[in-house]
C-alpha cells in the first residue's frame, strides 16, 4: 500500500493525515477536495463562511499559508484545527509547526 502521493509535484503524506484524523471522523469527507483547500472549501466543510476562516488564519488559530492577498488551508492544518481542544486536553506532543506566511 502506497503512502505517499503527488499533487502538483508536492508530496502529501497519507500516514500524516491519517494520524492527524485519529478517529477517522474527517478524512473520508475531505477526499473530494484539493489538498491545499480555500477559505471557501474550509468554509462550506465546517459550516461557516470564508470571512471567519480568514479570521482564523490571520489570527493563527488555524494553519494556512497567505501568497499575496490569497489563502490557502493544508488538509493537514483543518485536521489539527478540529482537533486542537482534544490535544490540548491529553497533551499531545505531536503539535505541528505553524505554517508560514509567504507575501
Amino acid at each position: 500500500m502506497e503512502m505517499e502521493g503527488q499533487i502538483g509535484g508536492l508530496e502529501v503524506d497519507e500516514q500524516r493525515l491519517k494520524a492527524a484524523d485519529p478517529d477517522g471522523l474527517y478524512l473520508f469527507m475531505l477526499e473530494n477536495y484539493p489538498y491545499m483547500m480555500t477559505p471557501d472549501h474550509v468554509a462550506a466543510f465546517t459550516g461557516t463562511t470564508s470571512q471567519e476562516i480568514r479570521k482564523l488564519l490571520g489570527r493563527g488559530e488555524m494553519q494556512g499559508c497567505r501568497i499575496g492577498i490569497r489563502w490557502l488551508v493544508p488538509k493537514l492544518g483543518l485536521l489539527n484545527y478540529l482537533y486542537k481542544d482534544r490535544r490540548k486536553e491529553e497533551g499531545d506532543a505531536h503539535e505541528e509547526a505553524p505554517l508560514r506566511q509567504a507575501l
